[in-house]
């Protein structure tokens, strides 16, 4: 009927020492391995499944470190964000401070100098002017400037006392 025999002896191989001998369960399931074998290996992954595959990892990975970097960013913001909090907070302080300070500086405007005044500083201003290379030979419009100067704030300071 068959061209196989319905029983089967065992497969005995001999060395030249030890006679081995298997059982036909196992040559049977090492038959159906050989024989799957070439099938699973006929069943390889295609180089569009490995891009895909890539791809999807890739994708996961850039997900990954843009979720990260998101939260660093919010961190990074928080705090830069209670830095300017503090910052406004100190800036309307330096305002403020800034403003007394010009209130205290500011002067009753500047009297005009009086006319001797002006005539020595002019005489003085052009002797200068004349002695770019000498300016020690004007000593004698230095002497008459302090002079009137001093004068002057003689005669301010009695009118305040």
């Amino acid at each position: 009927m068959g061209a196989q025999q319905s029983k089967s002896e065992p497969v005995i191989f001999y060395n030249q020492n030890v006679p081995l001998q298997f059982s036909q369960g196992l040559v049977d399931s090492l038959e159906t391995r050989t024989k799957s074998a070439p099938a699973a290996s006929s069943q390889q992954v295609r180089p569009e499944e490995v891009e895909e595959r890539v791809r999807e990892r890739v994708a996961e990975e850039l997900k990954r470190v843009q979720e990260k970097q998101e939260e660093i960013n919010q961190r990074v913001y928080s705090d830069m964000a209670k830095k300017n909090i503090d910052n406004d907070q100190n800036s309307v302080v330096l305002g403020a401070d800034i403003n007394n300070m010009i209130e205290k500086i500011k002067r009753t405007p500047a009297k005009a100098i009086p006319a001797e005044i002006a005539e020595r500083q002019e005489a003085l201003v052009v002797c200068y002017k004349n002695n770019e290379s000498r300016p020690l030979d004007c000593w004698k419009e230095v002497e008459a400037f302090k002079a009137s100067v001093a004068k002057a704030q003689k005669t301010f300071v009695a009118a305040y006392q």
